[in-house]
């Protein structure tokens, strides 16, 4: 094989010329024993950089460009499939019940035991007399004489779901169209009107019926759920009517 850099003829396994010591380009003996060119850096072991299996002839699980693996670079970290995980909308719950104030408080209670009310005795109803075998009496719930009275469960069920979200976060996730005290009025004047006409009007008529131990704590804690919230503006509108006069013409 002659030197590319002087042209003498050098044997078949020079490495490096004997006339001027210049590097062959291709080692003769290497190239006559088929053995391929050395390993480069980098390179999956067993494949060269021009000879790594690609396509249909890769082995599965195998990539061009990390080898086996999931096709990524060996060490590089790889985000878990679906992206990152979402965070919840809603802040941490966390109730504490000093976020109530004590009005707040009294409505929860008041109307936790109206609702629970409703499903207790409201009516008796009598029958026969005394001297009579058939005579007797029964009682019913105020749902069974009024049907509309599941009205009044929605009514307390929103108003203490109301009063536990302000309980579980120092502030709402979330917008009320009405404040806080005008809501607390309106929610609990509905729920006192709705019982008051469930009492009033006593089921079947009058004749054998008539209320029981249900109907009056049904009352007495409609009464007590809007009395905080009820009351203030009450007087607070009594009061600027007496000092005005009282009249419609008044100034």
């Amino acid at each position: 094989m002659n030197c590319p850099q002087c042209q003498t003829a050098n044997g078949p396994g020079s490495a490096f010329c004997g006339n001027c010591g210049t590097r062959m380009t291709v080692a003769p003996a290497a190239a006559s024993a088929g053995y391929p060119p050395p390993q480069e850096a980098g390179t999956p072991l067993g494949y060269g950089a021009s000879s790594a299996p690609t396509g249909s002839d890769a082995p599965q699980g195998y990539s061009a460009a990390g080898g086996y693996g999931t096709g990524a670079p060996q060490g590089q970290y790889q985000p878990p499939a679906g992206g990152p995980p979402r965070s919840s909308s809603l802040p941490p719950v966390s109730f504490d019940h000093n976020r109530l104030t004590r009005a707040d408080k009294i409505v929860a209670g008041g109307t936790f035991i109206t609702m629970i009310s409703i499903w207790l005795p409201w009516f008796s109803i009598s029958w026969g007399s005394s001297t009579f075998q058939d005579a007797g009496s029964a009682s019913i719930s105020g749902t069974t004489g009024h049907g509309w009275l599941w009205l009044e469960f929605i009514v307390a069920l929103a108003l203490l779901a109301y009063l536990a979200a302000r309980a579980a976060w120092d502030r709402l996730p979330f917008t009320m169209p009405v404040a806080h005290a005008p809501l607390l009025i309106a929610g609990t004047s509905l729920q006192l009107l709705l019982v008051l006409i469930a009492f009033i009007d006593i089921p079947y008529g009058s004749d054998g019926v008539g209320w029981t131990w249900g109907a009056f704590i049904a009352l007495l804690a409609a009464l007590a759920a809007a009395g905080p919230v009820v009351g203030p503006p009450v007087r607070s509108y009594l009061a600027s009517r007496k000092a005005t006069g009282g009249g419609p013409g008044s100034y």
